[in-house]
């Protein structure tokens, strides 16, 4: 990730402007083309230019604007020429909650609700809750906006039913009037009735999925960066896993030309693995983040094989989010990707291991110790009954670590923000803007393949106290070994980290890291202090000074992860 410098600024504006102006440089070269009729304008320039002008015209005309349009919506197509263009049904409904689950939901987020207070708002008007949901106009145009009563039931049917205004049921006014006088007890606000045009919620999943071009030059860019990260990890002896009718992909994967990939047990995504021959260790599952896939995660595998061996690593890959246009629905639902995830791990020899994840991959994390919970409580209350259901391979992890976690405080209005809605000014904004969150395929899983309610974690998930009164709260791992470990940036230009800190470990005092039963209060997250026991469920590691994914960039700041992961996989070293 790049920092705030005024040399990084020129940089990635520099390189985002060629990037932006390759389409229009394009037609307009081939126009020239035609009024001068002549492929090389008369000898001024190369045959092979009109070749490069004519395939990103095509690639805009042909591919770009009819996926532009097509990701919008429900039903969507895919297009590159004959071989995708196909409708597909996405497979993707917002779970379903009951009226139970819906207030249980809200109670649990409006007793955290005072973190949105803070200097971590998305914008002034964001001072006050629920304000930080609304973008608001230009103060010079529209002068006082206000929310009002239909903005906040609008922004309400949208986090707790899924729906527009339109959609929303009579039976659900009674209980949507409660939402609306319980807000306005904790802000002290009487909400007027009627709506204010200008105040705009944000609705990921039912907004418009905005994405910005990149022309075919960029994906060849990618395809080099793909084959160099694959001949590294072939090269690390990881083995590539990929279903012989893995939904189609643009660019297409070089390293296949040059290999025999293994046949994977799932269509829904590829996978590396670097087969496990410790007899102390568990083996470690990793889920990478939005970007350019594993590639920046090198440095990092390279020191996990360093510190043993033989220890086994499981890389999934997630390539909707890798900067590939994908055929698929993105990212598979929830239940899908976990019984994904099992069957491979199980196809592998893994009965249990320890996850590692990353950024967005944190939000698989946050389904697979949900699952666990759930699993846990019906074979603790239903032992006795016989399912029909389909039942997934027996997997248990035995601890997590989440690098830059997306899913706590997910009710906050930070993370959308941040990185859907915000106007970039700093260079890692702007990286984070063209890069990432502009991206097609990253756009779309994110506008229409995401739901918060289904990936927020909570403390008490971590076994670190209750934020509900008990018969209000869901299962959780305080009666379990699991043991989780968190590494959060300070200046995270995504996470809220420094709100998610002090939520975490409950304490005002910043310590690079934290545990929960101890009193350690250690000012190096590199400490080599273990008073690790049973009761210390959860591990917190802050670096005050890192942006997101930052920890990644040197063998200092990965020092903290690797010391993590050595504890947490030993067996016998966990208590």
């Amino acid at each position: 990730m790049l920092g705030t410098t005024l040399y990084e600024y020129i940089f990635i504006l520099t390189s985002i402007s060629l990037l932006r102006l390759v389409a229009p440089t394009s037609f307009l070269y081939l126009l020239s083309c035609l009024y001068t009729k002549s492929f090389t304008l008369n000898g001024a320039t190369p045959p092979w230019i009109f070749l490069l002008a004519l395939f990103e015209s095509f690639f805009y005309l042909f591919v770009y604007v009819p996926r532009k349009k097509a990701l919008q919506k429900v039903l969507w197509q895919f297009g590159l020429c004959d071989q995708f263009v196909d409708f597909v049904q996405s497979v993707y409904t917002a779970p379903p909650l009951n009226r139970e689950q819906r207030e249980a939901l809200f109670l649990r987020c409006s007793k955290h609700i005072s973190f949105s207070v803070t200097e971590s708002t998305p914008n002034k008007l964001s001072s006050t809750y629920p304000n930080g949901w609304f973008l608001t106009p230009n103060p010079r145009s529209t002068p006082n906006p206000r929310l009002k009563r239909e903005n906040l039931i609008e922004w309400i049917l949208w986090a707790l039913f899924s729906c527009n205004p339109h959609e929303a049921k009579d039976s659900w006014k009674d209980e949507i009037d409660g939402y609306v006088r319980q807000i306005e007890g904790i802000t002290k606000v009487k909400f007027e009735n009627g709506r204010d045009e200008g105040m705009k919620a944000l609705r990921l999943t039912l907004d418009e999925v905005k994405m910005v071009h990149r022309p075919l030059v960029w994906y060849i860019i990618v395809a080099l960066v793909d084959l160099i990260t694959s001949i590294k990890l072939y090269t690390m002896n990881f083995y590539q896993y990929s279903s012989p009718t893995h939904p189609q992909f643009f660019p297409p994967r070089l390293f296949s030309i040059f290999s025999t990939p293994s046949p994977s047990v799932t269509d829904h995504f590829s996978y590396w693995y670097r087969p496990h021959k410790s007899s102390d260790r568990d083996p470690i599952v990793f889920i990478h983040g939005i970007g350019i896939g594993l590639h920046p995660y090198i440095p990092f595998l390279q020191d996990l094989i360093q510190l043993d061996p033989d220890q086994g690593i499981l890389l999934i890959e997630l390539l909707p989010v890798s900067m590939h246009i994908c055929s698929s629905t993105s990212i598979p639902p929830r239940r899908e990707m976990l019984d994904a995830i099992y069957t491979t791990m199980h196809s592998l020899g893994i009965s249990r291991a320890v996850l590692a994840s990353h950024s967005y991959g944190t939000i698989i994390a946050a389904h697979v110790i949900r699952d666990s919970q759930e699993t846990n409580h019906k074979s603790n209350t239903e032992h006795n009954q016989t399912s029909t259901e389909f039942s997934s391979p027996q997997i248990f992890f035995t601890s997590h670590l989440l690098i830059d976690p997306i899913p706590i405080l997910l009710h906050l209005p930070a993370v959308a923000f941040n990185f859907l809605y915000r106007v970039p000014r700093e260079a890692n904004e702007w990286q984070l803007w063209y890069f990432a969150s502009r991206d097609p395929d990253v756009a779309y899983t994110l506008g229409r393949c995401f739901f918060w309610a289904e990936g927020v974690l909570w403390r008490e998930d971590f076994g670190v106290g209750v934020d509900v009164e008990p018969h209000e709260s869901r299962p959780t791992n305080q009666t379990s070994k699991v043991q989780f470990a968190i590494i959060l940036s300070g200046k995270d230009q995504i996470v809220p980290a420094p709100l998610v800190r002090k939520y975490l470990t409950g304490e005002d005092e910043v310590k690079e890291r934290w545990l929960s039963g101890s009193n350690v209060n250690s000012h190096s997250s590199d400490s080599d202090t273990d008073n690790d026991n049973d009761s210390n469920s959860l591990e917190v590691l802050y670096y005050p000074t890192l942006d997101h994914a930052m920890v990644f960039d040197t063998e200092e700041r990965r020092r903290g992860m690797i010391r993590v992961l050595d504890r947490l996989t030993r067996l016998g070293g966990r208590g």
